[in-house]
C-alpha cells in the first residue's frame, strides 16, 4: 500500500504542471506490438514498421510495413521489408524512406518507394550499422556506428565516410535534424553535424532524464526527444524535450500521455510528430501526435490542480477540484483505451479488471489503481 500511494503522488505532482503542447491519442497501427522498430515520412504519409519481441519467449522479429494517413487517422499495410529485422537504421529523404542495418542485415540497404509500393535495394553502406537512429540534411541522408559517420547520396547512389563523432555512439542513441544539420544525443550530450563544413560541435546537454532508447523527430526546424530509459532498461520515462539550435536551448514540452517507453519509433508530418510502438515490459502499438503549436488556455491549466481518491479503489473513483464537467479517457497500461466520457467529480470503475491505470484530464496523465 505504501508504494502504491508513493507512486499516487508522484504523478499528482506532474498532472499538476502544464507544458507546451498537446498530444492526441490516433489510431493504433495495425501490426503487432512491438519494439525497436523504425519510423520514416514520405508524400505527407508516416511510416512504423520491423521491430521484435522477446523476453521470455521467443525472439520474434517483424518485416511488416504500415502506411499512415494523418487526414482519415487511418493505417494501411504496404509491402513487407525484404526481411524480419529489428534494431535497423532508417532515415528519409526525398520522398523515400531508407532502411538497413540492424539485426538482420549487416551494410545492406534498400530504399522505400511509396507511389510503386516497392522496396529496392540501394549501394552497400560502408558501415554496418544498427540501434542508433539515422537522418538528413542537406539532400543527403546518415548513419552512424560506434563514432563513425556515413552519408549516402541519392544523386550518385554513393556512399562515403565523412568526419568522426566526437564519441561513441553507443546502442539506442537517438538523433534529429533540422534539415540543415544533424544533432545525436549519447546519454546527456548532445552534439551537432554541419554537412557544409563537415564538422561536429559540442552543444547543450540534454536535461531530463533519460539516458538512452530515446526517439526524435523534428518539427519546423526544432528538435524533439521522447520517452526513453533512464540509466538502465528498467526504469522509463514520459518526459519529452524540444531542442532549439538557433540559441542552444532545450525547453521542457507536454509528458507523453501514454505509457512510458524505450526502443520506440517516430517520423514527422507537415507541423506535427507522431511516436509509436516501443515497450516499457509491455510490446506496445498505440500512437500519439504531437502538435507543437495547441496549448492548454489559462482556464484548463487552473482547472487541472486535482486530486483522485480514494486511490487505489474498488467501484468508484471522484475527482476533487473541479470547477464544472471535464473529458476524461482512461487507458491501460498497455496503451488501450478502456473507458472515456465527461464527468462532473465521479467515475464509474467497477466493471474495470484489477490493475493500474492512466486516466488523462485536458491532456494531464494521472495514475490510479482499481482494487
Amino acid at each position: 500500500m505504501k508504494n502504491l500511494i508513493y507512486l499516487f503522488c508522484v504523478f499528482l505532482v506532474w498532472g499538476s504542471t502544464c507544458w507546451g503542447g498537446i498530444w492526441n491519442k490516433k489510431t493504433s497501427i495495425g501490426g503487432t506490438g512491438r519494439h525497436r522498430g523504425v519510423g520514416g515520412n514520405a508524400y505527407q504519409f508516416g511510416y512504423l514498421g520491423l521491430g521484435h519481441v522477446n523476453g521470455a519467449g521467443a525472439d520474434i522479429s517483424f518485416r511488416d510495413w504500415w502506411q499512415y494517413n494523418p487526414a482519415t487517422d487511418s493505417w494501411t499495410q504496404k509491402s513487407d521489408f525484404p526481411v524480419a529485422n529489428h534494431g535497423a537504421v532508417c532515415f528519409s529523404l526525398n520522398d523515400r524512406v531508407y532502411v538497413g542495418g540492424g539485426s538482420s542485415l549487416t551494410n545492406e540497404f534498400y530504399a522505400f518507394n511509396p507511389l510503386l509500393n516497392q522496396w529496392a535495394p540501394i549501394a552497400n553502406c560502408p558501415l554496418s550499422p544498427g540501434d542508433v537512429q539515422g537522418f538528413s540534411a542537406e539532400n543527403k541522408g546518415y548513419v552512424i556506428y560506434t563514432n563513425q559517420l556515413a552519408e549516402y547520396n541519392p544523386g550518385t547512389n554513393s556512399w562515403i565516410l565523412k568526419a568522426n563523432v566526437p564519441v561513441n555512439a553507443s546502442n539506442w542513441s537517438c538523433t534529429f535534424s533540422n534539415g540543415t544539420s544533424g544533432f545525436l544525443k549519447v546519454g546527456h550530450s548532445l552534439f551537432e553535424y554541419k554537412p557544409s563544413q563537415d564538422l561536429w560541435m559540442a552543444r547543450a546537454n540534454h536535461p531530463g532524464l533519460s539516458t538512452g532508447g530515446s526517439y526524435g523527430f523534428s518539427i519546423n526546424g526544432i528538435g524533439y526527444v521522447a520517452s526513453g530509459y533512464v540509466g538502465g532498461l528498467s526504469t522509463v520515462t514520459e518526459e519529452v524535450w524540444s531542442f532549439n539550435p538557433a540559441n542552444n536551448t532545450w525547453t521542457r514540452e507536454a509528458d507523453l500521455p501514454g505509457s512510458s517507453r524505450r526502443f520506440l519509433a517516430s517520423f514527422s508530418i507537415a507541423e506535427k510528430g507522431y511516436i509509436g510502438l516501443g515497450t516499457n515490459g509491455i510490446n506496445l502499438n498505440d500512437v500519439w501526435e504531437f502538435n507543437p503549436s495547441q496549448t492548454l488556455s489559462a482556464g484548463d491549466a487552473n482547472q487541472l490542480q486535482i486530486t483522485l481518491y480514494p486511490n487505489p479503489s474498488s467501484k468508484e473513483l471522484r475527482l476533487n477540484g473541479l470547477d464544472s464537467s471535464i473529458d476524461y479517457t482512461i487507458y491501460s497500461y498497455a496503451g488501450e483505451q478502456v473507458l472515456r466520457g465527461k464527468t462532473n467529480g465521479e467515475i464509474d470503475i467497477e466493471y474495470l479488471p484489477q490493475g493500474s491505470y492512466f486516466i488523462i484530464l485536458n491532456n494531464k496523465k494521472y495514475v490510479f489503481t482499481k482494487v
